[in-house]
């Protein structure tokens, strides 16, 4: 959830008003990151590091992506193309976030859907290898975004605002921990080749010098958001600043192998926290008639978590098998499991695009519903 500018509502007077919660303190704790911490710390004590260890939490991690990690991208998807027609004609929405609809939504998919299959076209891997360092490199920026969305969510929820000096610095540390993260991956993996479903791609050789450089950049704003803090005379929306810090800092720079398996799904649990509660307000906000009897909230909010669900499967496991299995290629020079790759990395670099749309500033669906 690329919530970056998640809009202050209120102004600090009415930090005096009573807290508000997603689902309550205990959940929203959990949910937002504080849980994914115990959570991974109890799964690296009892799995182990060897081989079988790997083995045992990557199965089970492909299994339960059904339950979280595929619903929360399909989720995306139907909350963005929801009333399109609306998001690109209203007045209620502001004339660049329309254009930004337009863009995202229509224009975005048939740019990266052409490039990947301009790539298979003209027979060229390594340009479609290309596609695989994109998304890796955008995975980071997603989750920084989504990190700072969740201390400003929470921080709204609360009535803890933070001021715009405190913003920025906690945008800068997040900043500068992806790139961290970017740069320590590409170290330490160095020359070497990899490969996502059969496509092989390469990292870029870092010098040690520039990850010491990016390192301190990183601790020199956070010891500046610590120094921030202390001085602050607000209250501190606590839920959310530890999903902002677990998020950038247990996700992104623990490189255990047996921890970044289960990132992705805490990640996923970390949206759909929000996700399912702006759907729920928006449920209870309007009214859908079915044959002439009212269709309750409750039920179609459930049919919202069944259609992501079906969606999910159908999106990263239907669809492309589908296509491996009909469509013809040069299986020699793109290895078994094409369609695949070109899917998943699709959804994956379109799924942030929307969010960026989706809880950007401005957008009236955010007041409306997230914080209803």
């Amino acid at each position: 959830m690329s919530a970056t500018h998640i809009p202050d509502i209120g102004d600090r007077t009415t930090s005096r008003l009573r807290q508000r919660y997603l689902f309550g303190p205990t959940i929203d704790l959990l949910l937002l990151g504080g849980g994914s911490l115990i959570a991974l710390l109890l799964l690296r004590l009892f799995l182990g590091g060897d081989e079988s260890a790997q083995t045992l939490s990557l199965g089970a991690t492909l299994a339960l992506a059904n339950l979280i990690n595929h619903p929360h991208f399909a989720h995306s998807y139907q909350i963005f193309y929801s009333g399109i027609r609306t998001k690109l004609r209203s007045d209620q929405y502001p004339s660049d976030l329309r254009r930004q609809y337009l863009f995202v939504g229509f224009v975005a998919p048939m740019v990266i859907g052409g490039y990947l299959a301009w790539t298979v076209i003209f027979a060229a891997p390594r340009m479609l290898g290309l596609a695989a360092n994109a998304m890796f490199f955008l995975v980071g920026w997603h989750y920084v975004k989504q990190g700072y969305g969740m201390a400003m969510v929470d921080a709204v929820l609360k009535r803890a605002f933070y001021t715009e000096h405190e913003k920025r610095w906690l945008l800068a540390n997040a900043y500068a921990t992806w790139i961290l993260s970017w740069l320590l991956i590409n170290y330490l993996i160095g020359k070497s080749t990899k490969a996502y479903f059969g496509i092989e791609y390469f990292a870029i050789p870092v010098p040690i010098e520039v990850v010491i450089a990016a390192g301190a950049a990183a601790g020199f704003t956070a010891i500046t958001i610590g120094q921030l803090l202390l001085r602050s005379k607000h209250p501190i929306a606590w839920n959310g600043l530890i999903a902002y810090f677990t998020t950038i800092y247990a996700w992104l720079l623990i490189r255990d192998p047996i921890v970044i398996l289960w990132v992705p799904l805490f990640h996923s649990l970390q949206y759909l926290a929000v996700v399912w509660r702006f759907q729920w307000n928006k449920s209870r906000a309007s009214r859908v008639t079915v044959l002439g009897s009212d269709l309750g909230y409750g039920v179609r909010m459930f049919g919202f978590i069944v259609g992501g669900s079906i969606l999910g499967y159908a999106g990263f496991w239907v669809l492309p098998s589908w296509l491996n299995a009909v469509v013809p290629y040069n299986r020699d020079l793109f290895g078994p499991s094409l369609f695949f790759f070109l899917v998943w990395v699709f959804i994956n670099i379109h799924h942030y695009l929307l969010d960026t749309v989706m809880w950007r500033k401005g957008n009236p669906d955010v007041a409306k519903h997230l914080f209803s």
